[in-house]
């Protein structure tokens, strides 16, 4: 798709997953407008930090806020719903709010799209909501919800199909995003991410267990490409975004002591009785569908440890 002079909104376009997806949507030539409340980071410290802002057209306000969408142009074409709370540690520590936050979010988004007749919303979900599940993760597994911040993309995933006879819309199961950008995220960021400025830092790592839980991490590059390709097709419903080969915390670790030529060791802390064990996607209709082909993780892995260093971490 040529995405020149397309209207687009971007919510949540300040952080990792919205400002990687607005630069590219950006030097592509799309007119982007976000809602942006700006909750885990003030405003002042996003402008430097998450400089896209600048950049585009900013309404300050809470997406789960019906009167925010007061302020949002009727003729948007696309819209990338990216804002909420996105991740378990956040869940625990604000439940209520969370939870209210990721319900009437998109509920908002497909209201605002029902009424104005927007061509087709792309929203995230989640690998988390496979946990306890058995392998393979695919679509049509039915989710336990084995955390509130999975139950609650159970419940979106609800939501926009009740919406099916009006609105079109594609939800992504993006199973562990992560790359440049994240940093901005400190504790609340991948594994990858706190392991990587640790390791920077000259800090030991803290894995829980023995090292060898799996999940399937994603590089943001991929991610911005199913984000994109999502809103270019015709297909809606659920589609996994991963790579399709999961890795062991121990083989993350060391892909970056190799890389940085470090000899810090991890400690090893007893884990969680509730504890995931492995999450892997089914990645067979991303590669059809989305036409998709992530990088290996140990690739991103580099790319991310060489962003971070010539960025100063």
């Amino acid at each position: 798709m040529d995405w020149k002079g397309k209207k687009v909104l971007i919510t949540g376009i300040s952080g990792f997953l919205g400002s990687n997806l607005g630069r590219e949507l950006l030097n592509q030539g799309a007119e982007i407008y976000s809602i942006d409340n700006f909750s885990y980071i003030d405003y002042e410290t996003t402008k430097k930090k998450a400089p896209i802002i600048n950049e585009v057209t900013v309404i300050s306000g809470d997406v789960s806020k019906k009167d925010t969408w007061d302020g949002i142009p009727t003729d948007i074409e696309y819209i990338f719903h990216l804002a909420g709370p996105s991740s378990v540690t956040l869940f625990k520590r604000y439940p209520e709010r969370c939870y209210y936050e990721t319900i009437f979010g998109l509920y908002n988004v497909l209201e605002f799209a029902k009424k104005n007749n927007v061509k087709k919303v792309i929203y995230t979900s989640t690998g988390s909501l496979y946990a306890g599940n058995r392998m393979p993760h695919r679509e049509e597994l039915y989710p336990i919800g084995y955390n509130l911040y999975a139950a609650a993309k159970i419940a979106i995933e609800a939501l926009a199909n009740s919406y099916s006879n009006h609105v079109k819309s594609l939800g992504l199961r993006v199973f562990a995003g992560f790359g440049p950008g994240e940093e901005r995220k400190k504790d609340f960021g991948s594994v990858i991410a706190i392991f990587a400025m640790d390791a920077l830092k000259g800090k030991r790592p803290v894995i829980y267990g023995d090292g060898n839980q799996v999940r399937d991490f994603v590089y943001i590059d991929d991610v911005v490409k199913a984000l994109l390709r999502g809103a270019e097709i015709e297909e809606t419903g659920i589609i996994n975004v991963g790579t399709g080969k999961g890795i062991t915390f121990n083989e993350i670790w060391k892909t970056i002591k190799d890389h940085l030529g470090t000899n810090i060791e991890p400690e090893y802390i007893e884990k969680d009785i509730n504890y995931v064990e492995e999450l892997e996607a089914d990645t067979f209709k991303m590669r059809r569908i989305l036409k998709v082909f992530p990088q290996p993780t140990e690739e991103g892995i580099r790319k991310f440890l060489d962003y971070l260093k010539n960025n100063g971490f």
